[in-house]
């Protein structure tokens, strides 16, 4: 309870009066202020705020009544008491001090001894409602959050309350918490380095701020005993009075241990081999960045291996996958024992599986010398394994494998993870070739076929991240049975620009190392994003258009990439119909459960689908029926034959009516003369494509195209 005196404001005309009233109070302990009128009184509440109000009724300036009024509209006024002093007795004017806001009254002339006992019992009424009024926050704000740890303090910061499963969480009673400091009952850790963590209670203590969600999620709560940790989510509010003050502060935490662990799985799954354990290429490459990163900054010499099993398929295809699993198995354990058993030289050492028997190895801070005794201690170590392997019918065997490493140093000149990853696989490509089971460092050398994919690599990574690093060509697709139109149909093709000159680079060029290296995924979402920002920045010939067909290849048949193609297809203004996904024939066949998602989500969406190189492999016709398609584009092999060959002519023809039996319009690639586009009308052929019908343009002239016809 407050000790401090109460401070009444006496409000009287009267000079007789207002000292008697004084005199009288500060006989009864108060401090008592005086003033003369009802705008005195306002004015003096608003600068100081009194515990209580003695007024007169009948004031110049401004009456008690009309003061009393006004007084009550403040915020601050609303618990402040107020006592009229009035000479009449009339009903009406006594309800008009009530409707004003008054507390209590008494008649002239005052009986002081009834004044002191109504002060008295009004002012401790206010301050047993204040009190209930904390009491009660506290009381709510604590059942509100009952289904997690509760903690309330005062306002030094000393627990006052914990409920059940604050004592579960801490380890603290009840009464042997209260009156301690906040922090030494909450035990707080940051997750990552066991560091301890003081709660910013004084955020809410000083400052009046909740503070929510501390560290998001990474906040270990360690119970009294040291035996066991929470993973909690801790917030926290100040407790306030009536007029505003703190008067102490709840804290809310939820134990968020199952939730932590669900995340730290996914986290796991997300950034580990499943069948090895070991770190994921994607996470690889993540280390394999900062490590480039870091080397550009400190000057710092590192090394990557990369690492391909010898003789693993031998392995598959004598014993089958389930033994080439287990082999996998057995060299991430040896991989990572070595790793364990060597800590002095393995500092800081990222391990992972990049896909199939490849396997790769960071080392930082690690000087050439040293990373080649490591991998040639590795090379003996994996040579040494002799894998045995029964098959059902019992028949043991055994095998002896090898593994062929590439040592690639890093230094500030790498400035792209791809680019080191390449060059490690080439050197160990390298290593291979040279006898297997050997290390070889990776030496740049231009006249070597290797290092020859790896200037593409590096070329194609470069001008990935360039504006203009590509462009995008058009080749028409053109109607034998209507008006010949060069835009309203077409392929999309890609074309790489010389960063050395203004030539254009063919596909033809670059692709093999983009499939060798991983690239082909980048090249297709390069495609599809630049098309889909061309189509929308124009919007006549987007109207026009009946259909573009877009190349997937067979590379980026994930579900990744599919995800990202159907959001980007979805968020475009781009008419589905619009779009003609193109997958060829082989990768239909080599991949049909890929091919089948893929053009069944896509068909969903409204986009058109169609079936490049048709006529390549034997079992063409049986995929027909099973794949939705729009468009099927007859393999150029069989249109260059067209001319002087009747089987060729036979062949196609079949295949046309065929597909006009399933509702299917044909394309026939590579027309390369007028005499094959004579026997296309023959045959009637829905569209034709090729060098005769027109070459291949960049997207940009089509613009100029369609402004000259109009």
């Amino acid at each position: 309870m407050n000790s401090n005196p109460a401070h009444i404001l006496v409000a009287d005309d009267s000079v007789l009066v207002r000292d008697i009233l004084r005199q009288a109070l500060e006989k009864y302990g108060y401090t008592v202020t005086l003033v003369k009128n009802g705008q005195q009184a306002i004015d003096y509440f608003i600068a100081h705020n009194p515990d209580l109000i003695l007024m007169d009724a009948d004031m110049p300036i401004l009456d008690g009544i009309s003061a009393c009024t006004q007084i009550k509209k403040l915020p601050a006024a609303k618990h402040t008491p107020i006592i009229m002093i009035t000479a009449f007795v009339e009903t009406k004017k006594i309800d008009s001090a009530f409707a004003a806001g008054v507390t209590d009254y008494i008649t002239k002339p005052v009986n002081l001894g009834v004044l002191r006992n109504r002060i008295h019992y009004i002012l401790q009424a206010k301050r047993a409602e204040g009190a209930l009024f904390a009491e009660k926050e506290k009381a709510l704000i604590t059942l509100a959050s009952i289904g997690d740890g509760v903690i309330t303090t005062d306002a030094e910061g000393k627990v006052e309350f914990l409920n059940p499963v604050a004592t579960k969480l801490t380890g603290w009673k009840n009464q042997q918490a209260q009156g301690l400091p906040l922090n030494q009952v909450l035990n707080l850790q940051d997750e990552k380095t066991n560091k301890s963590i003081e709660f910013p209670l004084h955020r809410c203590l000083d400052e009046g701020k909740t503070v929510v969600k501390l560290k998001n999620y990474c906040t270990i709560l360690v119970h009294k005993e040291g035996n066991k940790k929470f993973a909690v989510n801790d917030s926290a509010a100040p407790i306030k009075d009536r007029n505003g003050n703190i008067i102490g502060v709840v804290l809310v935490f939820s134990d968020m241990t199952k939730n932590r662990e669900m995340t730290n799985a996914l986290a796991y799954k997300a950034s580990h081999d499943s069948l090895t354990g070991l770190y994921n290429r994607n996470e690889f490459k993540v280390n394999l960045e900062n490590i480039i990163h870091n080397s550009a900054l400190c000057e710092q010499e590192h090394a990557l291996l990369f690492m391909d099993l010898d003789n693993f398929k031998i392995v598959n295809d004598t014993c089958g996958h389930e033994a080439g699993d287990h082999l996998l198995k057995e060299v991430a354990l040896l991989l990572q024992q070595r790793v364990n058993e060597n800590e002095h030289l393995f500092s800081n050492a990222v391990l992972a599986r990049l896909g199939g028997d490849e396997f790769g190895l960071l080392l930082e801070s690690c000087p050439t010398k040293l990373a080649l005794n490591i991998a040639n201690d590795l090379c003996k170590s994996i040579n040494n394994i002799k894998f045995f392997w029964s098959n059902t019918g019992h028949d043991k065997n055994v095998f002896t494998i090898g593994v062929s490493i590439g040592l690639l140093p890093i230094n500030g000149e790498i400035v792209h993870p791809k680019n080191a990853l390449a060059m490690a696989d080439s050197a160990c490509y390298t290593a291979k070739n040279t006898g297997r089971n050997n290390v070889y460092i990776y030496q740049k050398d231009k006249k070597k076929l290797t290092d020859k994919n790896i200037q593409w690599v590096s070329l194609i990574n470069n001008n990935l991240d360039k504006y203009d690093g590509f462009s995008l060509f058009y080749q028409p697709i053109v109607s034998l049975h209507g008006q010949h139109n060069f835009t309203n149909c077409y392929e999309v093709l890609l074309r790489m620009n010389d960063p050395e000159g203004n030539n254009l680079i063919l596909p033809g060029a670059f692709l093999s190392a983009a499939v060798r290296y991983n690239l082909m995924p980048s090249l297709d979402k390069w495609v599809i994003k630049t098309l889909f920002r061309w189509l929308q920045n124009n919007p006549n010939h987007l109207k026009q258009l009946e259909f573009c067909t877009i190349n997937i290849s067979g590379y980026s048949l994930n579900e990744e990439f599919l995800n990202t193609l159907t959001r980007n297809i979805k968020a475009s203004e781009i008419p589905p119909q619009k779009l003609c996904f193109e997958f060829s024939e082989t990768t239909s066949m080599n991949n049909f459960s890929e091919v089948f998602n893929f053009m069944t989500r896509l068909k969903k969406l409204g986009c058109r689908l169609a079936l490049d190189n048709f006529g390549t492999g034997m079992a063409s016709f049986n995929y027909l029926k099973r794949l939705p398609l729009d468009l099927l584009k007859i393999d150029g092999v069989w249109i260059k034959k067209l001319v002087n060959g009747k089987v060729d002519y036979s062949i196609i023809k079949s295949i046309n009516e065929i597909a006009h039996l399933m509702q299917l319009k044909t394309i026939a690639e590579y027309v390369e003369n007028q005499e094959i586009l004579n026997k296309l009308y023959e045959i009637e052929v829905d569209y034709v494509q090729g060098y005769w019908v027109k070459i291949p343009q960049s997207l940009n002239n089509i613009m100029t195209l369609e402004s000259n016809s109009t």
